[in-house]
Formats: C-alpha cells, sequence, structure tokens
C-alpha cells in the first residue's frame, strides 16, 4: 500500500472494522467476454480507477449475485457477500465452458470499512466509487458527502492490528445510503430494479446481451415498476431477518426486508421493498404482524 496512506490508516486503525465478504477473481483472455455475457454493468466500461456494482442473475431476471467489480491484471476482482458464493460460482461456471478464463475464489484479500477520524484524508479518493489501488491494495469511497471507504487488501498487517470485527454500525451507515445488499435467503428472489441498483450504475441498458437481459430490460422499457426499495427508519431498536415480510396498519403483508440493521447513530434502518404507493404515503409498516415499533417510509436519494 502507498506509504503515506498506509500511514493514514494505520494511525486510524481504531475505525478499521473488518467485513465479511468473499472474493473471486475471474481471469483469462476471455474474461471480458464472459463477464460481458453474463453481468448487468458494462465491463468494457471498467477502468482501473473505478469501482462498479453489478449483478449476475437468472434467466428469470432474478438475482443470485449482487458484487463490487474491479479490474485487475488479466481479469477482474469481485467482491461478494460470503453466503452467496456457492451459488454463485456453481451458477456462473456452467456458462463458462466455451470460453478460456478462469473462476476461483480468492482467500488473499480481506474487505475492511474505514471512516478516519481525521479531516486529513488527501491521499484518499475524492468521488464516489473513485479506486485508488496498487497491485495488492484497493481503497473506494461509498459516499460521495461523507468519509466512508471500502479497502480490500492482501495486507496481513491490517488484519492483525483490527480489534473491530462487528461491522453492523458500518452496515447501518450503509443501509442508510440506500446500498442493499444480497444473501442466501434472498438469491434468486429480486429483479435488480427492486432494488434501485439502476440508480447504483449496476445495469447498462445500452450494452449487448446478458442471462436475463430480456426480463429486466422488459421492465425498463414496457413495464412500469410498480415496487421499489425504500428507507424504514425508527428510533426504536427492531431489526429483521433479510427476506421477511413487512406489515401495513392492518397487519397485511405489504413488502420484503432487503436489509435491516442498528446502531446508535443512525437508529433501527430497514431497506424494505414496497409498492411505490409508498412514495406519495406518510403511512407507517412495521417489521412485525404485532406492530410494535411503528417505522417511517421514506425515498433513497442517491449520490450522483
Amino acid at each position: 500500500m502507498n506509504t503515506t496512506l498506509h500511514s493514514l490508516i494505520t494511525n486510524n486503525i481504531n475505525t478499521l472494522i473488518r467485513l465479511p465478504y468473499s472474493f473471486v477473481t475471474i481471469t483469462g483472455i476471455d474474461a471480458e467476454k464472459f463477464l460481458q455475457g453474463q453481468f448487468t454493468c458494462d465491463i468494457a466500461t471498467i477502468t482501473n480507477e473505478g469501482l462498479q456494482f453489478g449483478t449476475v442473475n437468472s434467466p428469470k431476471g432474478r438475482m443470485y449475485g449482487l458484487f463490487k467489480i474491479a479490474r485487475i491484471e488479466n481479469g477482474y476482482l469481485i467482491r461478494l457477500e460470503t453466503s452467496t458464493v456457492e451459488q454463485f460460482m456453481t451458477n456462473i461456471s456452467k456458462y463458462k465452458v466455451f470460453f478460456k478464463c478462469e473462476i476461483k475464489i480468492n482467500e488473499h484479500f480481506s474487505s475492511y470499512a474505514y471512516a478516519p477520524i481525521t479531516n486529513d484524508d488527501k491521499n484518499l479518493p475524492k468521488r464516489l466509487n473513485q479506486l485508488l489501488k496498487t497491485d495488492s491494495e484497493f481503497v473506494v469511497r461509498i459516499s460521495e458527502n461523507q468519509s466512508l471507504f471500502e479497502i480490500w487488501s492482501t495486507d496481513l498487517t491490517l488484519a492483525e492490528l483490527t480489534t473491530n470485527n462487528d461491522p453492523e454500525s458500518w452496515f447501518a451507515l450503509e443501509t442508510q445510503l440506500g446500498i442493499p445488499e444480497l444473501y442466501s435467503v434472498t438469491q434468486d428472489r429480486f429483479i435488480l430494479q427492486f432494488l434501485n441498483l439502476q440508480e447504483l450504475g449496476a445495469v447498462s441498458f445500452k450494452k449487448g446481451c446478458y442471462t436475463g437481459q430480456e426480463i429486466i430490460a422488459r421492465m425498463k422499457f414496457l413495464g412500469k415498476l410498480k415496487k421499489k426499495m425504500y428507507l424504514l427508519s425508527s428510533s426504536n431498536k427492531e431489526i429483521a431477518e433479510a427476506g421477511s415480510d413487512i406489515y401495513d396498519e392492518n397487519s397485511k403483508k405489504c413488502g420484503l426486508v432487503v436489509r435491516s440493521h442498528w446502531s446508535d447513530t443512525t437508529g433501527s434502518v430497514t431497506l424494505g421493498i414496497l409498492n411505490t404507493s409508498y412514495s406519495d404515503s406518510d403511512d407507517k409498516v412495521y417489521l412485525t404482524p404485532e406492530k410494535k415499533y411503528p417505522f417511517s417510509v421514506s425515498q433513497i436519494g442517491y449520490d450522483t
């Protein structure tokens, strides 16, 4: 890692949080061609200085992988939520038989959340999704307006120095920013537009064909989006499992939980898929049919 950057991070080591993610590398002369036919993002536009969201889907357009992807020598490095890796590897490997590329789990990289307590961030990325990297370290900014960063590193020193392995406070901040997550319990359940991923640059509607494109493109050009993801907030401490139901004032099911977290800073924050009618409504929703705590519903404004 850049010496100055490494010094800045280690001087603020108490703000570093180990994250439970896994990494996959896809390399080889046909890596770009192969992934262009599978991933929703435009692989050809990924530069050495940027990171992208993307999804990989079943023929029915349902996501079995939600990831961040960066370009590396001879291929790509992909970060996924750990519980989704097994199905990701099984499904995508079925399609590579005619392509000269290799797919493997990379156990050398670890992921860290980094929120520096100093304002001296001149050596850190300034723009949303801007990527600074060496051969084995990546630092990306995840918010345009807040000093929040994610580090991917093979540096064992960071692992040895990091004492905080509880990422809940970081996940709550991500949730507040409207960043969705996919877990094994929600694989094959969501179309990407339901998770607002078109707002995060996870899909190109101009690139060529990819698995699931017909469903995703139809939603864009021919259909009317009837569901999308909202931020649900409460000052009371209550969270729910991903994929569980959301309830309305009449205790009827009205949506699904994408992710749900709590921190002292954010309170209870949940990303939930609801009918778009909630955009113009002040109705409260609940995480249990017993309606213990009401959650306010708000639309999510994304950094651009």
